[in-house]
């Protein structure tokens, strides 16, 4: 069929089979790149179609292998054609119901996790809210946007996880109870002190304002004990960095300020995205990789996310309201 002929949505698909089959190639990944930039409608259409296939990956085990969305290309081969027969009826189905129904389920499998929180938690706050907690022994909590906590206090132990977020934490000193935070699988145990916490997807922080803290990952021995200013970052595979910070600039976020000196983009990115009420989508991995420095007002998430994008020679698009692309 002549490119011409074809909806934007076919064409998105097409792009989506080439660079599932081709990776590698530079070339094919600068074309795709020009291709979004002709009209914010092809990124639209990108979006839905790469959530499709996601979605069906969910909703039909080996249908697909799970494909992870921060990935420009995909990892298999798929056939072309964007038609697909149906499990139920056994018939084929029109495109337009699949990629209808597929974003239906995306958005469904987006919002299922939240559910989740809201059923595993004690305390939870939606995008862009900020909560104060007084817990059972007179300890502040200060959740961040989109956040989730569980208490589980005991006569011989004070314990919170946090499921999602951030949160920053002044601790009631109490030696016969100690506190502690688990974040993902990192364990902060706490001396009586004042300290902030994030989870952003397999990364966890941990900065401290004042007191002690002892900072560990859960199967390892080796621990790391803070001091006023200093932070320590764990990623995924366990991969550690730190370092030192004023004092008086940590948790800043409370005021709605998030501050970036010699950060990666992608994780200035991961920290605006709870103060926005939609979701914001990434598609240049190579951008993400830069580096910003500057702060910013998280309670304009937005401009916020403009001033970081355009100043790295990027692109931001508003999809629709909820629904930011940035390539």
């Amino acid at each position: 069929m002549p490119d011409s002929a074809r909806t934007v949505e076919q064409r998105a698909a097409d792009w989506f089979i080439l660079l599932r089959e081709a990776p590698e190639n530079v070339s094919l990944r600068d074309r795709f790149e020009a291709w979004l930039d002709l009209d914010p409608a092809h990124a639209c259409a990108w979006v839905a179609v790469s959530e499709s296939f996601a979605a069906m990956a969910e909703i039909s085990p080996g249908f697909e292998e799970r494909w992870e969305t921060d990935r420009l290309a995909p990892s298999r081969p798929a056939r072309r054609g964007w038609r697909f027969r149906s499990i139920r009826h056994g018939g084929l189905v029109r495109p337009g119901r699949i990629v209808a129904g597929a974003i239906a389920a995306s958005l469904a499998l987006w919002l299922a996790p939240v559910a989740v929180l809201h059923v595993q938690s004690d305390y939870v706050t939606a995008p862009g809210e900020l909560r104060s907690v007084t817990l059972a022994d007179g300890s502040t909590v200060q959740m961040g946007p989109g956040s989730a906590l569980a208490v589980d206090y005991r006569a011989d132990g004070r314990s919170v996880r946090l499921l999602a977020g951030e949160a920053w934490f002044d601790v009631e000193h109490n030696p016969a109870a100690p506190f502690r935070v688990m974040a993902g699988k990192v364990q902060t145990t706490v001396l009586g002190t004042s300290f902030d916490v994030r989870l952003v997807g397999s990364a966890t922080a941990v900065s401290l304002k004042r007191g002690r803290v002892r900072v560990a990952v859960e199967g390892e021995g080796a621990a790391h004990e803070l001091s006023p200013g200093q932070w320590v970052r764990i990623r995924e595979a366990h991969t550690i960095e730190n370092g030192a910070s004023d004092p008086a600039l940590l948790g800043l976020w409370r005021e709605g300020a998030i501050i970036a000196h010699d950060r990666p983009i992608v994780d200035v990115i991961d920290e605006l995205r709870p103060w926005f009420r939609g979701r914001i989508v990434l598609l240049n991995r190579a951008l993400g990789k830069g580096r910003v420095d500057g702060v910013y007002n998280a309670r304009e998430p937005e401009s916020a996310l403009a001033a970081i994008v355009e100043r790295a020679g990027g692109k931001l698009r508003h999809i629709t309201p909820w629904l930011i692309v940035i390539s």
